[in-house]
């Protein structure tokens, strides 16, 4: 490993403040293994794990040209603040920098944290999103315009409906109730959903039927054939706009 990270913290450490203690703290970052090691010391084989080093007073005041009486200063303030331990031995000591892992993460483990936080980022987000859009399909349900909710919740049982098939139907019927009644169109819907069963015709979508320019709502204000003698098993669909009709009928005889 050709180069050593420093934390940005680092500028407002004691340690920053001090020249001598801040050369000795990169000394020891840079002397640091970034992996485990066996190295030879002494004629033996010597495991130095990650985030550590063999070294001693006197190669280190080698190195840095700092006396060894300011070394050892530095090394028992940074055993008092648990940023080093050392492990004394008749040959060496081995420092080793306490949350190694907090200074220098490998580019590989550093990497693979990002990439697991960045999933874990995008999963919270197609949470978020998914629940917001649930929460506004719940508020949309609702068009605001309760003869229209009727009208809608009727007619697509009979008929299947595009994507976006809704929103084209409401505002054709808003166009619709500029010219006819709510019961007039129902009764239209009724007769033409009656025709197209009684003779097998393909039934247009909501949004195409109540489009004004087919006139379809006027055409459909009564029935387009007088065969009535075969029975109808009347749906619910049909049980309502019988009963608007009715009603519209009583009404405009009295």
């Amino acid at each position: 490993m050709s180069y050593i990270k420093l934390h940005r913290k680092l500028l407002y450490s004691e340690c920053f403040k001090k020249p001598e203690h801040l050369k000795l703290w990169i000394y020891c970052l840079l002397r640091a293994n970034h992996e485990d090691k066996v190295i030879t010391h002494g004629g033996k084989l010597v495991k130095v794990l990650r985030g550590s080093f063999i070294t001693g007073r006197h190669k280190i005041a080698e190195d840095t040209g700092i006396s060894e009486r300011k070394i050892r200063t530095f090394l028992e303030s940074k055993k008092a603040t648990k940023d080093l331990t050392i492990k004394a031995t008749k040959q060496y000591s081995v420092i080793t920098i306490c949350n190694y892992s907090d200074y220098q993460d490998d580019d590989a483990v550093s990497d693979q944290q990002s990439d697991q936080q960045d999933s874990h980022k995008q999963e919270l987000t197609r949470d978020l999103v998914s629940k917001r859009i649930v929460r506004f399909r719940k508020k949309s349900e609702g068009s605001g315009d309760p003869e229209f909710d009727v009208w809608w919740d009727n007619y697509k049982n009979a008929v299947a409906t595009p994507p976006g098939g809704r929103a084209k139907a409401l505002v054709n019927y808003k166009s619709c109730r500029m010219t006819f009644s709510v019961e007039e169109i129902n009764v239209a819907t009724r007769n033409y959903l009656l025709e197209c069963r009684k003779f097998n015709y393909p039934t247009k979508h909501g949004s195409t039927f109540l489009n004004p320019t087919n006139e379809l709502i006027e055409q459909y204000q009564s029935e387009q054939t007088s065969n009535q003698t075969e029975e109808h098993h009347e749906s619910v669909l049909d049980q309502e706009f019988h009963r608007i009709r009715s009603a519209a009928s009583a009404h405009g005889g009295s």
